[in-house]
């Protein structure tokens, strides 16, 4: 049993309201029953942890923050970082970098945030999570330098980085197996550079 765990609510299943899947801060990504319906998707809360069998069960959970000033700033991004998250992360799998990373951005100025803040989140939430481009002419110093500089200093990125990263991103999507299951893909092909 784990008490007091902490994690952010990245799926509801539409078929029955108290199965959820949780990225939880040490446990990483995992499937859940909670014992009330649970709360909105992108939810950060502590709850209860119990294992029975290969079945996880939440309970006494607590709403700790929605960030509701990021879906409003720009829904279909903050879905798709939620979509990627729960299509790249495998049960299980202790996702650490990934769950600081979308804690960051629970807490950065969501007004502030233009679409090179983005697409440059989008590449370390990938990343954090271990996926990159099976084709070789994507690994790139440019990628390389974009996925370790501060998300802040969005600046030095020039138009011909943010080509680059454009195809980067667009080749770890479609390298997916479920690509054709995503529903918010479109948020890549809406903000492409010209």
């Amino acid at each position: 049993m784990f008490l007091d765990s902490v994690g952010i609510i990245i799926r509801k299943n539409s078929l029955s309201p108290h199965k959820i899947v949780i990225l939880d801060k040490i446990q990483g990504k995992i499937e859940c029953v909670a014992s009330t319906p649970s709360l909105s998707t992108g939810a950060l809360i502590t709850y209860t942890l119990k294992q029975q069998q290969s079945t996880h069960f939440v309970s006494d959970s607590t709403l700790l923050y929605i960030p509701l000033s990021l879906a409003q700033t720009d829904m279909l991004f903050f879905h798709h970082v939620l979509e990627l998250i729960y299509y790249f992360t495998q049960v299980g799998n202790c996702a650490k970098d990934t769950f600081n990373l979308l804690a960051f951005l629970y807490t950065a100025d969501h007004s502030a945030m233009n679409i090179t803040f983005k697409k440059l989140f989008l590449l370390q939430l990938l990343m954090s999570m271990g996926t990159i481009p099976e084709l070789a002419e994507m690994h790139t110093d440019s990628i390389i330098y974009m996925s370790t500089i501060d998300i802040k200093k969005i600046n030095c990125i020039t138009t011909a980085h943010e080509k680059e990263l454009d195809r980067w991103l667009w080749c770890c999507i479609w390298q997916h197996p479920y690509v054709n299951e995503f529903k918010t893909v479109h948020f890549l092909s809406e903000n492409r550079t010209l």
